[in-house]
């Protein structure tokens, strides 16, 4: 990214990406990725700037893609290494956003039109259904035991994100219906998914017996709680306990909450359901992220 001490010259881009940056947050985009949006844009905007064009009549669309052929010219200054295609693509995002912006709000109706670049991928891990059998082996038969439990039955059973299962809240576990709504899913996309009996028992035992002790004076809705303070869970404790039920399963794969998603919907998969459903039931916003598990399906045979 660039060097934040390098301010914009141009008025008129400043109050753009002013512009830019709030219309991100009316639309509801994460406050993790509207800072990188923003700062992408700015350098694109320096970048104009440097070229003698520091006004949007003077935008052209072969502007943004020569931007980015220089981006792909440049080293990181700390690596020392071609800047790669997921730093890229970032980029390519903040372009494409900013482009329907412009467009939305009257300022140009200048489309860019860009390709994300290819990124190298690593297949996601997954555990068997023996390996999953031992991680609830190792639960005990304590009130934390009790919250592993439900947090298997989140992670594993209903294949929830992380962040989506530390927004958990009371509110969103439907008991007559059995399912779980999921409201700050990614994109801020909800969903609703339904729940297993077995893993709807685990959830309910936690909600009745073991997060009322876990509570303490403390009042709050979270789903789950924290054993020290009685407060919400946060992301990381989730995640560490999830990794500390592997350690004592001796499970050797790297574990954590997102290997539990991808083996349900490998699980799911593997015992007939359509790509379709597990979309539905993962949350994912196209097929093509669904399609990866039939690439593992395909590789364990």
């Amino acid at each position: 990214m660039s060097n934040k001490s390098i301010a914009l010259q141009s008025a008129e881009y400043k109050l753009l990406l002013t512009g830019f940056t709030e219309w991100l947050q009316l639309l509801n985009y994460s406050p993790l990725s509207i800072p990188v949006y923003a700062t992408a844009l700015k350098d694109f905007l320096q970048y104009q700037e440097q070229n003698n064009k520091p006004s949007i009549e003077q935008l052209h669309a072969p502007d943004a893609q020569a931007f980015i052929l220089q981006l792909q010219d440049k080293t990181g200054q700390r690596t020392g290494r071609p800047l790669s295609h997921k730093h890229i693509n970032k980029y390519i995002q903040a372009l494409l956003l900013f482009s329907k912006y412009i467009r939305q709000t009257g300022r140009s109706v200048i489309g860019l039109s860009l390709q994300r670049l290819e990124e190298a991928t690593t297949k996601p891990v997954w555990l068997t259904t023996t390996e999953i059998q031992k991680l609830y082996d190792v639960t005990a038969q304590t009130i934390l035991g009790i919250r592993d439990k439900a947090m298997l039955a989140v992670y594993y059973g209903c294949g929830l994100r992380l962040n989506e299962g530390a927004c958990l809240e009371l509110q969103d576990i439907d008991s007559t219906k059995k399912v779980l709504h999921v409201r700050k899913g990614k994109g801020y996309k909800e969903r609703f998914v339904p729940v297993a009996e077995k893993n709807f028992e685990a959830i309910k035992l936690y909600l009745d017996h073991a997060r009322p002790q876990l509570l303490q004076q403390v009042r709050t809705t979270a789903f789950f709680i924290d054993a020290n303070r009685g407060r919400p869970m946060q992301k990381q404790s989730l995640y560490v306990r999830v990794k500390q039920l592997a350690k004592k399963a001796k499970i050797k794969k790297k574990v954590g909450t997102h290997t539990l998603r991808h083996s349900i919907a490998t699980h799911l998969l593997q015992s007939g359901m359509k790509l379709e459903r597990i979309q539905q039931f993962l949350g994912h916003g196209d097929l093509d992220s669904t399609q990866i598990y039939t690439h593992l399906l395909n590789d364990a045979t």
